[in-house]
């Protein structure tokens, strides 16, 4: 008992089924992990015994993300899924945290012109990353970097490009 789908549309599928098993009807799905529906040749006569509507965008998209949840479950790092579970604040801590150190120091750069390694507010990183903050109050600090950033940009005395020769120069010597 094998069943046959047959296109006529993108998304209207004539059904066959081979009660005998005489036919060599691949079936709906030809591999476990398909995100397509399988179509086969028919026969002329073959007797059709219904139609199947099928949102074959919407099954593949489907079938994609349903595999890539799977994959990222398989592969992600639990500590860091734990830690987010238990301060329950809907959001990944360790990359809020970076977001946010990395926008004070785009900050820092553009204002300044240097890049200082070490953070002044290395206890407020780390406060984030612990979920010790709200979603909404990170979000606004992000915004509020962002527009003071945009407007060091627009006085920064950073040239447009870097020094190549300058650059070159002093990797060779070290």
């Amino acid at each position: 008992m094998v069943w046959l789908i047959y296109r006529v549309q993108k998304e209207c599928l004539f059904c066959f089924y081979d009660h005998n098993k005489i036919l060599d009807y691949k079936g709906i799905i030809q591999k476990e992990n398909s995100n397509e529906v399988s179509v086969s040749s028919i026969p002329k006569n073959e007797k059709l015994i219904g139609y199947l509507s099928c949102n074959q965008d919407g099954y593949s998209k489907y079938c994609k993300e349903y595999t890539e949840y799977w994959s990222w479950i398989e592969k992600r790092n639990e500590d860091r899924y734990n830690t987010n579970q238990k301060h329950d604040k809907n959001y990944d801590s360790k990359n809020m945290m970076h977001t946010i150190r990395l926008l004070h120091t785009s900050e820092q750069v553009l204002s300044t012109g240097k890049l200082n390694i070490r953070v002044p507010n290395r206890e407020e990183l780390l406060d984030i990353k612990a979920g010790n903050k709200e979603y909404d109050d990170l979000s606004e600090m992000a915004y509020s970097l962002i527009a003071s950033i945009e407007n060091y940009y627009e006085t920064s005395i950073l040239p447009e490009k870097p020094n190549e020769e300058k650059a070159i120069k002093n990797f060779n010597r070290n």
